[in-house]
Order: structure tokens, then sequence, then C-alpha cells
């Protein structure tokens, strides 16, 4: 059980380590969104990306999805616990 506890509290550390050693992304610019180039086009919007040193800005663009099923719903790239989700259907 020392053992088990030891563990959790080793890993616990680690997790604020790795949480603590990138700092939180800058605020978001705002774009001018383009004129959508078709009815199959969904705007992906701009976000910070991590590239080791430092945060970069890119650039929102038109997707061509598909959705893959009727029902499907298109969830926007976001963050989520401190990494990027790009955006997909749900």
């Amino acid at each position: 059980m020392k053992t088990l506890l030891a563990s959790l509290v080793v890993l616990m550390g680690l997790n604020g380590v790795a949480a603590a050693q990138y700092p939180p992304p800058p605020a978001l610019y705002h774009e001018m969104v383009p004129v959508r180039p078709g009815p199959r086009y969904v705007w992906q919007p701009g976000h910070w990306q991590w590239n080791d040193y430092h945060y970069v800005w890119v650039r929102g663009r038109y997707l061509m999805v598909e959705p893959r099923h009727v029902h499907r719903q298109w969830v926007h790239g976001h963050w989520e616990y401190g990494r990027w989700v790009h955006g997909h259907w749900r």
C-alpha cells in the first residue's frame, strides 16, 4: 500500500512538472473570416501552437469536410487540457 501511495505521489508530481513546462497561450487574434468557398467547407479558426520554444500563430483556414452520418456535429478546434484539438466531426 505504501508503494502504491508513493508511486501516486511521484506521478502526480511529474504531471505537475509536465503541465508547468508550457506557459499559457497568448490571447487569440481576431481574424477576418473570408467568404466560404462552398457549402462543404467549414471555417477552422486560427490558434496558437507551441513549437518547443514559444507559441506561433497558425492562421485560420477553410476545411472541406463531409459528415459521416447525418446526425454528426462539427466541433471546432479548441484547447483542451493544455493541448490543441483539431476540428473534427462528433
